[in-house]
């Protein structure tokens, strides 16, 4: 049985602004568009969260691979999402 050669691209998609960025050897840590780190972290049980991917096959022997950052933490369903900073900035009760 001969084995298929298939070509496999992969790529990171940053969750605070949708760039992606090519994975290499040596992977990004984080976005060079916006800085965002790609790892996350659940404040609730404080495990590391894997990222997600998703698959798209143009041709029969090429596939491309995109992990992106989860949105739910898969151990205890906390929502990992981070809101505009701005908006909590401005939620301090003490005139500036």
């Amino acid at each position: 049985m001969d084995k298929k050669k298939v070509k496999l691209s992969v790529d990171l998609q940053c969750g605070a602004c949708g760039a992606l960025a090519h994975r290499g050897d040596d992977p990004p840590r984080f976005c060079p568009s916006c800085g965002a780190a790609f790892d996350r972290y659940c404040f609730q049980c404080k495990k590391r969260v894997e990222m997600f991917f998703e698959e798209w096959w143009p041709e029969e022997d090429e596939c491309v691979r995109t992990y992106s950052p989860a949105r739910r933490c898969p151990h205890c369903n906390a929502g990992l999402e981070v809101t505009d900073r701005q908006e909590s900035r401005n939620d301090s009760n003490y005139d500036h």
